[in-house]
C-alpha cells in the first residue's frame, strides 16, 4: 500500500484525443506525443488511450520509449522525434519504428549503420522524417544541407522518406511563427523544384493549433493539449475556444495524512522554523515531498484540497513530507484523502495553477511532480495492470 499516489483518468485522455481529432482539419492526421513517460501520465496508458481516441501516429523522444511501446504490444505507427544513436538503428528497424534525422553528420552515421545492419533484415524498410531547422535552433537539418541529406537518403538501401517537419519556437506568437512558416515553405519549395514528391508535412503543436497561427499541413503534433492543458499566457481564437474548453486534465495527485496534530500559537512547523502558528491550529502531515517530485518552491503559495475545501501548505517542503493547515475544515481525520493536483468537489487545482506559482509551464509540472516513489493508479479505458493498492478508508 502507498499513502501517496498518482491517479490517471484514461477516459479523460481518450476524450481529449477525440476532441483534438475534431480540432484538427479533417484532411490532416493527428499525432500525439507520449514521450517523457506520457508527460508523467505513463507511457503505455497514454499510448493506449491515444490509439483508442483516434491518433494516427504516436510520438516519443527516445528509442527506448519506442521499444517500450512495442514490448507492451502497441503496434500503432510510432515516430522517434529525436535522433537515435547509430547503434540503435537495428532495434528501430526490427521494431518498425519511424526515425527522424536532424543533421548532416548524424544522418551520414545513421545511414552507414543501416547499410551494415540491413542485410540481416533484407525486406525491412526504415521510414524517415527529416527535421528542418527553421528557427528553433536546437536541432534539425540546416536548410542549406537539406538537398544533401535527401540525396543521402535516396542513395541508402531500404529507406523511405515519409515526412518533413519543423518545430515552432513560439507557437502562440504570430510575429515569431510567420518567418518560420516562410522558411519551412521555402524548404518544401526546394524539394518540389527538384522534382521530389512532397512527403507528410507537419509543423504545429498545441498552441498554434488553438491560436491558429500556422497551417496544420498534413498532420498536427499535440503534446500538452492531449493531457488537458494549454500553454500559459494566451487565449485560443474564438473559433477554437469551445473545443479548447472541452479538454479535461487526466492526472490527480493524492495523499492520506500520516499525522494530524493540534499546535499552539507560536509553534513552528518545518525546517528553518519559517512558519509559526498564529492561532491554535490543526496540522496534517502528508507523506509526499521533494523526493517524490513535489517542488520545494511550492511553499509559500501552494494549496491542497480536502473535503471540497482549499487548505494552505505551511512550512518548507521536506524530502518526504509536506504540512497542511486544516484548522478551518471540520471533521478532518487521517482517513481523509487530500488532493494536491486534481479536483475535489467544486474545487480544482490544475497543473497551470502550479505552473504560475512556480514560474514554469504545465509541461514541467506534469513531468517533474510525479516521482518514481509515488504509487500509480490508472482508471478507465486504458487501465494498466500492475497498479498499486490504495489504502482503504477506516470504517
Amino acid at each position: 500500500m502507498t499513502p501517496a499516489w498518482v491517479e490517471i483518468d484514461a477516459d479523460a485522455l481518450v476524450h481529449n484525443a477525440r476532441v483534438l481529432r475534431r480540432a484538427t482539419p479533417p484532411e490532416a492526421r493527428l499525432g500525439l506525443m507520449v514521450k517523457a513517460d506520457g508527460y508523467g501520465h505513463g507511457l503505455v496508458p497514454a499510448a493506449r488511450a491515444a490509439v483508442e481516441g483516434g491518433a494516427d501516429l504516436l510520438m516519443v523522444a527516445t528509442l527506448d520509449e519506442g521499444l517500450r511501446l512495442r514490448a507492451a504490444g502497441i503496434d500503432a505507427p510510432a515516430l522517434v522525434v529525436y535522433p537515435v544513436p547509430p547503434d540503435g538503428v537495428g532495434d528501430a528497424l526490427d521494431a518498425n519504428l519511424q526515425l527522424s534525422v536532424a543533421g548532416l553528420d548524424s544522418t551520414r552515421r545513421l545511414l552507414e549503420a543501416l547499410r551494415v545492419r540491413q542485410p540481416l533484415a533484407p525486406r525491412a524498410v526504415l521510414e524517415l522524417h527529416v527535421e528542418v531547422d527553421t528557427g528553433m535552433g536546437r536541432g534539425g537539418v540546416a536548410p542549406a544541407d537539406l538537398a544533401t541529406v535527401l540525396e543521402l537518403i535516396d542513395a541508402a538501401p531500404a529507406t523511405r522518406l515519409v515526412g518533413v517537419w519543423s518545430h515552432l519556437a513560439d507557437g502562440q506568437n504570430a510575429a515569431v511563427t510567420t518567418p518560420q512558416v516562410e522558411r519551412y515553405e521555402a524548404a518544401l519549395a526546394s524539394m518540389a523544384a527538384a522534382g521530389r514528391p512532397t512527403p507528410l508535412r507537419h509543423l504545429i503543436a498545441t498552441e498554434p493549433l488553438f491560436a491558429e497561427t500556422a497551417p496544420a499541413y498534413d498532420m498536427v503534433r499535440i503534446g500538452i493539449g492531449y493531457y488537458g492543458e494549454l500553454g500559459l499566457g494566451y487565449e485560443p481564437t474564438p473559433r477554437m475556444a469551445p473545443l479548447a474548453a472541452e479538454l479535461r486534465p487526466a492526472m490527480a495527485i493524492h495523499a492520506r495524512p500520516v499525522r494530524l496534530e493540534r499546535v499552539e500559537v507560536g509553534t513552528p512547523v518545518g525546517y528553518g522554523q519559517e512558519w509559526r502558528a498564529e492561532r491554535p491550529s490543526l496540522i496534517a502531515t502528508l507523506p509526499i515531498g521533494y523526493a517524490d517530485g513535489w517542488s520545494r518552491r511550492s511553499w509559500p503559495g501552494a494549496e491542497a484540497l480536502v473535503r471540497g475545501r482549499r487548505v494552505p501548505l505551511v512550512g518548507r517542503v521536506s524530502m518526504d513530507s509536506i504540512c497542511v493547515d486544516v484548522t478551518d475544515v471540520d471533521g478532518v481525520s487521517v482517513t481523509d484523502t487530500f488532493t494536491l493536483l486534481g479536483a475535489d468537489g467544486d474545487e480544482r487545482i490544475r497543473a497551470s495553477d502550479l505552473a504560475r506559482l512556480l514560474g514554469t509551464i504545465p509541461n514541467e509540472v506534469y513531468c517533474s511532480f510525479v516521482g518514481p516513489r509515488l504509487g500509480r493508479v490508472v482508471r478507465g479505458a486504458a487501465e494498466a495492470s500492475g497498479g498499486v493498492a490504495i489504502p482503504a478508508k477506516a470504517g
